[in-house]
C-alpha cells in the first residue's frame, strides 16, 4: 500500500515521513500482543498473501492447504485444470476439511467429521443426515471462496476481499522479474526449507530490507554474489526493488545463462507485506516468505525454483549458497528481538544518505511507513 503518512494520532511519536529525520518504530511494536492482533486484521487479512505455486498443483485433484495466522485455506485444481481457493472449513459444523498437501483419490472433498461431500468447484454434493431436515437446499450450500490471483505462476490470496486488484499491486513487479528471469512462469518448485526464529515478523522483513549489514554479517554474499558498491534499493507503492551487479569470475555458484536476461545482475524484491523473491544471476528464483506465528515467532519459508522438478548439481550450489546466508540472518534477528525489550532502548534512527547508496536504510523506513498507514486505516 502507498506510504502516504498523515497527521494521524496513531503515528508513533518521532516517526516522520522523511526517513532522514524519522525515528524508528518503538520497541513494543515488535512484541506487544495488541499490536500483533491489529496486524492480523489490518495487514494480513487485508493484503495479498502468498500461498504457493502452480507447480505444487500439477494435476486435477491436487491440493495444498495454508494457514495465514488464524485462517486456513485450501487450494485445488479441478478436472478442467482451473485452480480454486476456499476457506478450509466445512459448512456443516466448521470442521477442517483437508490437511497438508496431496491429491484427492476421488474428485471430491469429504469432511472427516460427518462425511459431507463437496465437488472440486466447492459445491455441496451430498449432506449425510439431511434427508429429513426442513427446508434444506443442497444446491444453496457451497464452500466459501477466497479471492485468488496468479503472478508468474505464484499464487496469492486475499482473505477479506478488500485489497486492491492484484494487477495494480503486482503488475510492475512482474515486468521487473521477467527482465531477470524470462522463463519464470515455467520454473518448478524443486526444493523447500524452513528456518524458525524467535523474532517478530517485521524484524525479519526489515533485516531483508537493507544491506548495510551485509559486509559485516554476510561476507559470502558480498564476496560471492553481490558487487556491494552497486547495491541499490528502490521503493515503490507496493514493492521494493533490490539490484546489484554480480561478481563475475568470483561468483560463488554456477549460473544458468540460457534462461536469463540480466545475467550479470542480482535482483530481489519485497512485495508488501512479507513476500520476497530473489533472482540470482542465471535466472534461478528463490522465494523467501516471512510468516508470522506469533508476536515473537516467525518462520522463514524458502523455496527454490529451477527449470526441472528436481535440483541438479548446479542448482544445489544455489540452494547451499542461500542456506548459508539464511543461517547467518537468524542470530541477527534474534539478537535484535531481545534488544527491543531492553529498558535501555526506545527508538533508533535510520541511516539514510541522499544518494540512497548501498548503506542506506530508506527501504526499512518505507516498510515501517506502510505498516503505520495500514494500522491507521479504519475498521
Amino acid at each position: 500500500m502507498p506510504s502516504t503518512l498523515t497527521a494521524d494520532p496513531t503515528v508513533p511519536l518521532g516517526f516522520d515521513k522523511d526517513p532522514g529525520r524519522s525515528r524508528t518504530l518503538p520497541g513494543h511494536y515488535y512484541f506487544d500482543p495488541g499490536i500483533f492482533e491489529l496486524e492480523k486484521r489490518k495487514v494480513f487479512h487485508h493484503s495479498w498473501q502468498y500461498v504457493g505455486h502452480i507447480s505444487m498443483l500439477p494435476e486435477p485433484g491436487s491440493y495444498i492447504t495454508r494457514s495465514i495466522l488464524d485462517q486456513n485455506v485450501l487450494l485445488l485444481r479441478d478436472r478442467s485444470g482451473d485452480i480454486h481457493a476456499f476457506f478450509n472449513v466445512c459448512q456443516h459444523r466448521a470442521h477442517q476439511l483437508l490437511k497438508g498437501e496431496g491429491r484427492l483419490a476421488a474428485a471430491a472433498i469429504t469432511c472427516p467429521y460427518h462425511a459431507w461431500t463437496y465437488d472440486l468447484s466447492g459445491a455441496l454434493r451430498s449432506a449425510r443426515g439431511t434427508e429429513q431436515v426442513a427446508d434444506f437446499d443442497l444446491s444453496a450450500v457451497r464452500l466459501s471462496p477466497v479471492r485468488l490471483a496468479s503472478f508468474l505462476g505464484f499464487l496469492f490470496i486475499n482473505l477479506d476481499g478488500a485489497a486492491p486488484e492484484f494487477e495494480l499491486v503486482g503488475g510492475d513487479l512482474a515486468a521487473e522479474v521477467t527482465s531477470f528471469s524470462p522463463q519464470a512462469a515455467k520454473l518448478h518448485c524443486a526444493y523447500r526449507s524452513e528456518y524458525r526464529l524467535a523474532a517478530n515478523w517485521k524484524n525479519s522483513v526489515e533485516n531483508y530490507s537493507e544491506c548495510f549489514h551485509c559486509p559485516i554479517s554476510h561476507r559470502s554474499l558480498v564476496e560471492g554474489a553481490l558487487d556491494y558498491a552497486s547495491y541499490r534499493i528502490t521503493v515503490h507503492p507496493y514493492h521494493h526493488s533490490h539490484r546489484s551487479r554480480d561478481k563475475g569470475e568470483a561468483q560463488g555458484y554456477s549460473s544458468r545463462t540460457e534462461t536469463a536476461s540480466n545475467i550479470h545482475e542480482f535482483g530481489s524484491w519485497l512485495l508488501w507485506p512479507n513476500w520476497c523473491l530473489e533472482v540470482y544471476p542465471g535466472g534461478n528464483l528463490t522465494v523467501f516468505h516471512h510468516v508470522p506465528l506469533g508476536p515473537e515467532q516467525t518462520v522463514q519459508r524458502v523455496e527454490w525454483f529451477f527449470p526441472h522438478p528436481s535440483p541438479g548439481a548446479a542448482d544445489q550450489e544455489v540452494i547451499d549458497f542461500v542456506h548459508r546466508v539464511r543461517l547467518e540472518d537468524i542470530p541477527i534477528c534474534e539478537s535484535v528481538q531481545a534488544g527491543l525489550h531492553s529498558l535501555g532502548y526506545r527508538q533508533g534512527r535510520f541511516v539514510v544518505d541522499p544518494g540512497r547508496s548501498e548503506i542506506s536504510e530508506h527501504a526499512v523506513h518505507d516498510f515501517q511507513a506502510k505498516l503505520v498507514d495500514a494500522l491507521a486505516t479504519p475498521g
